[in-house]
């Protein structure tokens, strides 16, 4: 009732359709967010010499991860946006967010790219570890009585949970997958 849901062919049309949302006062808090499938680090520069940013890159699409961008900006541009949550900030419409910037925070539209964790198989949606960059979901815990236990796939999850409910108005779906991809434009037909 309302609410709009999108399943995109590529993540072209989909930023493209996020950025015409982020054009209008109403739905101006609009975004592209992904699961934390590609590599990302705020101490190190990428391992590519030819990147000047850590990137969301899917096919010729790329764009920078969140807080990229302001590595470049002065003094006086950093005074402006400080205090501003990620998707306040008139740069991020450049960028893309992850779970860690975007939880807790509603968007009026959210546009989330899926990775290679998120797949369809057999009728059902699995999660990959392997193919996430997230090394906080995929690492073993030691449990109090010494063992080792791998919570990875109940973690990406709920990262997938945490994008998936940020669009208060709408949620474009873009997925890397095309097994995924396929089953999600079926299941929006049915609607």
């Amino acid at each position: 009732d309302g609410y709009d849901i999108k399943i995109f062919n590529s993540p072209e049309e989909l930023d493209l359709k996020i950025k015409e949302k982020a054009k209008k006062k109403k739905s101006s808090l609009s975004r592209v967010i992904a699961t934390y499938d590609w590599e990302y680090s705020s101490i190190h520069e990428p391992k590519d010499r030819w990147l000047k940013y850590w990137e969301v890159m899917v096919g010729k699409w790329h764009k920078p991860w969140n807080r990229e961008l302001e590595k470049n900006f002065s003094k006086e541009e950093k005074k402006q946006i400080k205090g501003l949550a990620w998707a306040e900030q008139p740069q991020t419409i450049d960028e893309v967010g992850s779970t860690y910037t975007i939880q807790g925070f509603d968007l009026n539209y959210a546009g989330v790219i899926l990775g290679k964790s998120v797949k369809y198989r057999d009728g059902k949606i699995v999660y990959d570890p392997s193919e996430s960059s997230n090394g906080k979901a995929t690492k073993k815990r030691t449990m109090e009585d010494g063992t080792k236990q791998n919570f990875a796939k109940e973690l990406l999850k709920h990262e997938v949970r945490v994008l998936m409910t940020r669009g208060v108005n709408g949620l474009y779906i873009y997925a890397c997958d095309d097994q995924l991809r396929e089953a999600l434009k079926k299941a929006a037909e049915q609607e």
